[in-house]
């Protein structure tokens, strides 16, 4: 019980305690994880690795990486939704072995995922020394135990891609490090300050070159670096702008949300932490109608306000602890919250609650700078991601608020350090907290191993996600009755999904229910346009129509069957040449012919002759149609498109002589075409 007295205690721990304490969180942080050394390669870590070929081009591809306007991040994505981070790739590439098989790749770059967060942790832990040395080591190792077990943090790890997401908190932490920290000015020269700020802003710009998000954070660099800067001016000026310190910070937060919330063209904040980097998000947005632009509905500000304290409020409770995970974008099924709702009024009391803790705990904090570095790690991250700032109808990614479980657990430290509570009841209730978090990562993280697995989990668990159901029917559900249903339950929760009505419309068209093929592309698009799309409805009209030309055949209704196959005919796409147009064509002409309609059917065929001369199918139905009617003109005319394959065949030319026979200008015609069929030879 002493022992444990003492690691509860704020006086200054001994190195030993320290290296032990270290060393042993390191530990913790490998063993949790080390399972995922088996996984593959799962979502975009194909994109980033096994299908793109700058990444595999090693050494090789640094300058092609780093060149400027250089989006090679992902491959096999569209030109809107390239991206670069040239630092993560460049990790990516430099690990990459073309010579290793599959498995030993995969196995490499998940050693690396799990070094890179036991290098996290490592960083973590100086700057909680740094930062909250006026927390014991007990409550500083608890909350970087917590953090490490948190189970937001499998997809982080446990996912490849992620290491942008690591390399960019790595890089945040290091420049938080590298800050100066002490408040006086005689304790380092100036220029040895001077040259930590500059390591720490190159070390943040680095960290934006791993991953864009890092821009989220640059408000906590500012007020750290404007803390520095006040640190050396004399005191007499320091306490006079500090007996001002809430007019100013007030003016400044103003200044910040009016500048945040001010929208310009296409109602679009000036500033998206995140999205500023995903113009494909904006582009899909663009291509939305007025109303889904404007959140699923919300048309007012107030809405928009309303939705994400709501959306906020419930991120926190995932902080705490998450019982659902998601991972990736794309809930599209959350309902709109309004002021007519309680719940965001909740939201509203809520909020307010913490802020005055955390208000309170920043004033009467015996370390400013610590505890101004926990408010901001857990705060900026629920403002950059609410709707305020993303204008997306969705949920967000587990590893998007990999950084703010930090912060919150920080603050709940901070406000434990305030009280009488026992240390036996800390590290009592830590322990369960602890258990709880491990147990849902070991619970989460086998369905890491593979897409099928991922998806399987996902839609398990989260079978009213319409995103969810959707991804599970195209990648993993084989049965199509099956799929066809997970699609309109998708559509049901979210009606203007438009993967689902397309990938719905493409399981329609593949078992030639037409009809409702053409009614699903026709929903998706009108939600977004494509040139793609617009073939398929193409097709779907041609398909009906070809269908009711079959079904009037086959009631012998001759002449409304010959109108309909020549208005198939006419929609279908572009004149284009394939099977189905030829047989299209063929069909027709035998069908004019047999409706007496002769001359349309030879015009026909030698239209679609001279359009498509190798298919020398149409000239053999011509040469029997015509040789059933005995019409030597025409049967002649359809036998000489063999001639260039037959010149020395001398049957062949004289079945031709005989059936003009008696006809001059037949033979003379059949006579000319020999010799030019030679003279080209």
């Amino acid at each position: 019980m002493g022992t444990l007295q003492s690691f509860f205690e704020v006086e200054q721990p001994s190195p030993k305690q320290k290296r032990w304490s270290l060393v042993l969180l390191i530990l913790f942080a490998v063993i949790l994880y080390w399972p995922s050394l088996n996984y593959g390669f799962v979502l975009d870590d194909k994109k980033v690795i096994t299908e793109n070929a700058v990444t595999q081009g090693g050494a090789d591809s640094i300058n092609t990486i780093w060149a400027t306007g250089s989006k090679t991040f992902q491959a096999n994505v569209p030109d809107d939704a390239q991206i670069a981070r040239p630092l993560s790739q460049t990790y990516f590439a430099l690990c990459f072995d073309k010579n290793l098989t599959t498995e030993a790749l995969q196995k490499r770059y998940h050693r690396g995922q799990i070094a890179l967060y036991a290098l996290l942790v490592f960083l973590l832990f100086f700057l909680l020394d740094k930062y909250f040395s006026h927390l014991s080591l007990g409550l500083r190792c608890i909350v970087l135990a917590l953090f490490i077990a948190h189970p937001l943090h499998v997809e982080v790890v446990a996912n490849i891609k992620s290491a942008d997401e690591l390399l960019a908190s790595i890089l945040l932490v290091s420049g938080l490090l590298a800050l100066p920290y002490s408040t006086t000015s005689s304790t380092h020269h100036p220029a040895y300050r001077g040259c930590l700020i500059v390591l720490s802003l190159f070390l943040f710009v680095l960290g934006h070159k791993a991953k864009q998000n890092i821009l989220m954070f640059a408000p906590l660099i500012l007020l750290l670096l404007a803390i520095n800067f006040f640190s050396i001016l004399p005191n007499r000026l320091t306490q006079k702008v500090l007996s001002y310190k809430w007019s100013i910070g007030f003016s400044v937060v103003l200044s910040m949300l009016f500048i945040l919330l001010h929208r310009g063209a296409n109602d679009n904040p000036l500033v998206q932490f995140y999205a500023r980097d995903y113009l494909f998000y904006q582009n899909t947005q663009s291509s939305y109608t007025a109303v889904q632009n404007s959140f699923l509905g919300m048309t007012s500000m107030l809405e928009i306000i309303a939705n994400s304290l709501w959306i906020s409020l419930l991120s926190c409770t995932k902080l705490i602890f998450p019982v659902e995970l998601v991972h990736h974008y794309g809930a599209y099924q959350i309902a709109v919250v309004s002021w007519t709702s309680p719940k965001p009024y909740i939201a509203l009391v809520i909020g307010i609650c913490i802020l005055c803790a955390i208000i309170y705990l920043l004033q009467s904090s015996p370390n400013f700078k610590g505890m101004l570095v926990a408010a901001c790690i857990f705060l900026l991250p629920l403002i950059a991601y609410s709707h305020l700032f993303i204008p997306l109808p969705d949920t967000y990614a587990d590893r998007f608020f990999f950084l703010a479980v930090l912060g919150l657990l920080l603050l709940i430290a901070e406000a434990i350090s305030r009280t009488s509570l026992k240390p036996f009841w800390i590290t009592g209730l830590s322990a369960l907290w602890l258990m709880a978090y491990s147990g849902k990562v070991i619970q989460r993280m086998p369905a890491w191993e593979s897409d099928t697995s991922l998806i399987t989990a996902d839609w398990r668990q989260s079978p009213n996600n319409a995103s969810i159901l959707a991804r599970y029917a195209s990648h993993v559900e084989e049965d199509n009755d099956k799929k066809e249903n997970l699609y309109l339950k998708a559509l049901s929760i979210y009606p203007d999904f438009f993967g689902a009505h397309y990938d719905l419309a493409r399981l329609y068209f593949s078992q030639h229910r037409y009809a409702l093929a053409y009614k699903h592309f026709n929903q998706a698009s009108e939600r977004k346009a494509s040139d793609e799309i617009q073939y398929n409805l193409t097709l779907c009209r041609y398909h009906i129509v070809r269908n009711k030309s079959q079904s009037a055949y086959a009631s012998n209704q001759l002449d409304d069957a010959i109108v309909l196959l020549d208005s198939a005919r006419s929609i279908f796409p572009g004149d284009r040449v394939d099977p189905q147009y030829r047989e299209m064509t063929s069909n027709l002409a035998k069908l004019n012919f047999e409706h007496n309609a002769r001359d349309t059917a030879y015009e026909l065929l030698t239209k679609a002759l001279k359009q498509d001369s190798n298919h020398l199918v149409y000239a053999q139905e011509g040469l029997n149609m015509a040789g059933n009617a005995k019409n030597s003109s025409r049967a002649v005319e359809f036998g000489l498109y063999f001639a260039p394959s037959r010149l020395d065949d001398s049957t062949y030319w004289t079945d031709l002589e005989n059936l003009a026979q008696g006809n001059e200008i037949l033979l003379e015609q059949i006579e000319r075409r020999k010799s030019e069929i030679f003279s080209a030879r």
